[in-house]
């Protein structure tokens, strides 16, 4: 009985792996995308997106541990979850806000934003001054039109 509840829990934690929603900034940024129109520049300020003061962002891809999370942030990163995309806001070193969505490691999630993080790298940080980006939607599965991601690419 008891091999059976972990397997059908474990089922149920795969399959929801992908079926996370974007969070709030994810969501925002998605809509300036959006309201761009086609071939027009795209210019997305992290500052525009968010409705709280902050001075540094971190932008963690799925496969950050909590140690690498720790050391980046320079304080204890609270209920980490593992294989989980994050965005965390510092203000004047305290996590001001964080935005953490479950990802699918073998896929996209619709709708995501993807930062410009090397894929050696783990996270990027940027200030409130350099979190300025240029954006534009990709489409994924076989470009259906439901199914669609965002990129974003740091303008220096």
């Amino acid at each position: 009985m008891m091999r059976l509840s972990i397997s059908i829990l474990a089922t149920l934690l795969l399959c929801s792996c992908g079926s996370g929603k974007v969070g709030k900034i994810e969501r925002r940024i998605g809509e300036r995308i959006d309201a761009c129109k086609p071939g027009d520049s795209c210019t997305i300020r992290i500052s525009d997106v968010t409705d709280f003061s902050w001075d540094k962002m971190y932008a963690f891809t799925h496969n950050a541990t909590q140690d690498q999370i720790d050391k980046a942030l320079g304080t204890s990163f609270p209920d980490y979850v593992e294989f989980t995309k994050r965005l965390v806001f510092l203000k004047d070193g305290k996590i001001v806000y964080r935005e953490d969505t479950p990802s699918n490691i073998e896929s996209l999630v619709n709708r995501e934003v993807i930062f410009d993080i090397r894929e050696t790298e783990v996270y990027k940080a940027y200030t409130a001054e350099d979190a300025v980006f240029r954006g534009w939607k990709e489409k994924f599965n076989n470009g259906s039109e439901k199914d669609v991601y965002y990129r974003l690419g740091q303008i220096k």
